[in-house]
């Protein structure tokens, strides 16, 4: 308990008699042994869940070469587990060897046997509306352990909000959705650009920010195949397709400013872009963002799209990689895995912004839809173990919501700067409070 507590305490106690106050103190000596316990008992920091897969096998490599995390790999399949834990055991880069869970999400077993020992779990075990995700959302939420996963699925998400926001809040647990490319990059990107801008996006600021989509040259994840193949046989409320604030069903009012889901058409004008289309991200990014956005009491028109150009790159640079791209669903040999690249530029402004506007581009090298979402979700669940210090918002609430609602940017961007994951330059291209607004006109 904090040092303002056990002053009220030792108040109270003045004013009651003898009997009555020693049973007070008591109680409150025994809460906060119970409470010192509970994290001492802890005997994990991190449980990464999926790790057979993919994007799980290389975000166990990240963890791999973390100096003192005290972690587990964990799957359904026994020998796969056991076989890559021995695999990142004997590499000579190791510098944290895992213990191996063997626990499948289904009904005949209940995660919380494991989940209880963990300080956070990390789960790229999709596509998770059908690999009994909500189960570690679940026991997560209501054990009150950190989570963050690599989902794309909107009404999953939507699903996991309606039904486990409020356990998470009162357990304080953290249920970060979306902890990959998408929706990290984005996420991270806007509140940085909207620091830069000097404005906190309260109601009645006017502010807007454009997130464009680049450069993305890297393959497409089995993941994000299946995903795609799952939405097309989900049954959810075809509202929910239309409605740019579908993950945000609690949201103020006066913070829903935004009436379509991307902010664009088929194609679209910005007076810095040029000409804009839809990206493949757009739609996840965009939703996801705008729980960030309300949840933070952000006011904020947002827009999220690519240049033509983009789609451009991307193609030169799978049609450079004939050999690398004979099966989609197989992890991207080394040669797309180093050579891919992304870039996205964002933009915010603000009408009582004290620096008028701002432009950051975000940038890192590898593909970013395997190494960026491998390294970038395993960065998160480190934040959320305590690993890597002083990242978390010193206010955050818990709750299901999108990385941002629970870490600090400024931190987070030193952190993934520092290990290579992410390039950031900053420059303020907009000189006062209606230059961006004119772009904004379609």
């Amino acid at each position: 308990q904090d040092q303002a507590s056990y002053r009220l305490i030792l108040l109270l106690s003045l004013c009651l008699p003898p009997a009555m106050a020693l049973r007070l103190l008591a109680c409150f000596c025994l809460g906060t042994v119970s409470a010192v316990a509970a994290v001492e008992d802890k005997d994990l920091d991190l449980v990464l869940y999926g790790a057979t897969g993919c994007v799980g096998g290389f975000a166990a490599q990240w963890l791999a070469k973390q100096k003192g995390l005290r972690w587990a790999v964990a799957g359904r399949n026994a020998s796969e587990i056991q076989a890559l834990s021995a695999k990142l055991c004997a590499a000579p880069d190791t510098l944290s060897c895992p213990e191996q869970i063997v626990a499948p999400l289904d009904t005949s077993h209940d995660p919380a046997e494991w989940v209880r020992r963990t300080r956070a779990v990390v789960t790229t075990a999709g596509p998770f509306s059908i690999h009994g995700g909500k189960l570690l959302v679940e026991a997560c939420s209501r054990l009150g352990v950190h989570y963050a996963d690599t989902s794309d699925e909107f009404y999953w998400q939507r699903e996991m909000v309606d039904s486990y926001d409020a356990a998470a809040r009162a357990s304080g647990a953290h249920i970060v959705l979306s902890g990959g490319f998408c929706a990290l990059a984005g996420d991270l990107g806007s509140q940085l650009a909207l620091a830069e801008a000097g404005t906190s996006a309260k109601p009645g600021d006017e502010a807007h920010v454009d997130a464009w989509l680049e450069t993305y040259n890297g393959g497409v994840s089995a993941g994000v195949i299946n995903t795609g193949k799952t939405m097309k046989n989900a049954s959810y409320p075809k509202e929910w397709n239309t409605d740019p604030y579908v993950l945000a069903p609690q949201a103020r009012p006066e913070l829903k400013v935004d009436t379509s889901v991307t902010g664009l058409g088929k194609v679209g004008w910005d007076r810095h872009e040029g000409t804009v289309t839809q990206n493949i991200f757009g739609p996840y990014d965009a939703r996801l963002l705008r729980r960030t956005f309300t949840t933070l009491g952000q006011e904020v028109h947002f827009r999220a799209g690519s240049p033509p150009s983009m789609y451009a790159k991307w193609t030169a640079f799978l049609a450079a990689h004939p050999g690398s791209w004979s099966n989609l669903t197989k992890c991207p040999t080394q040669t797309i895995l180093e050579g891919g690249a992304w870039q996205m530029r964002v933009r915010a402004e603000a009408k009582n912004g004290t620096k008028g506007g701002a432009a950051l581009l975000l940038s890192g090298s590898g593909d970013p839809g395997y190494h960026f979402t491998a390294a970038g979700v395993a960065e998160v669940g480190l934040c959320l173990a305590g690993h890597t210090k002083g990242c978390l918002r010193a206010s955050a609430a818990g709750g299901v919501a999108p990385p941002m609602t629970a870490l600090d940017p400024g931190a987070m961007r030193a952190r993934l700067e520092a290990v290579g994951l992410l390039r950031v330059s900053a420059g303020s291209e907009m000189g006062g409070s209606a230059s961006l607004l004119g772009s904004l006109i379609i």
